[in-house]
């Protein structure tokens, strides 16, 4: 008698046990579960540099009487805090250096430093301004003599362009137009460059 009791006492739990498992939902299939993901932010810049080379154009004013506007070559360099949440706004110094005319014969070499700002866009809109001196050396030579001067001319500058926004380690390429206006020899010397670069944030 006991024995059959425990039997059917058995019974009942295992029976009990397999009809609690068959109510518990079946698990997805591998392929229906979410694709776990890891989104990584940039993080703005505290500080950025950038490089750029330019070309422009414009009035050689100091040898206006001798040569017609005229092509020009440089480098630029700039440096500065970024400003924000975003880093988007920079603020600090840049220097350009450019050799302006016919060189070797009618010619304007200028170091440019300025203060500038510059703003990058999330949607690749990048701006900027400048303002400062020019220091500038002209030289002029021919077969009957030369000149050299030295002079120092105020300055600004605008900058419209596009630029990439930093990459995830900081870096971006850059395009932009800058019209500028100097005052030489008491005349404005209006130019456009054209410059194309690189930066770095930090």
């Amino acid at each position: 008698m006991l024995k059959s009791i425990t039997t059917l006492v058995l019974g009942l739990t295992l029976a009990t046990g397999a009809l609690a498992q068959d109510d518990l939902p079946a698990p997805p299939p591998e392929d229906a579960l979410p694709i776990p993901t890891l989104d990584i932010d940039r993080i703005p810049p505290r500080t950025s540099y950038e490089f750029a080379v330019q070309f422009s154009y414009g009035t050689v004013t100091y040898w206006r009487d001798y040569v017609p506007p005229w092509i020009g070559f440089g480098v630029r360099g700039g440096w500065g805090r970024n400003l924000g949440v975003s880093g988007a706004h920079r603020i600090g110094p840049s220097v350009t250096a450019v050799a302006e005319g016919p060189l070797g014969i009618h010619t304007s070499i200028a170091a440019e430093p300025h203060l500038a700002w510059d703003y990058v866009g999330d949607k690749g809109l990048l701006l900027g301004a400048g303002v400062g001196p020019a220091l500038m050396w002209h030289s002029r030579s021919d077969t009957i003599g030369g000149e050299n001067s030295f002079g120092v001319a105020p300055g600004a500058a605008v900058r419209l362009g596009w630029s990439q926004t930093f990459s995830r380690v900081g870096r971006r390429l850059f395009v932009f137009l800058e019209p500028k206006i100097r005052y030489v020899d008491g005349a404005p010397n209006p130019l456009v460059a054209l410059a194309i670069g690189s930066g770095r944030g930090k």
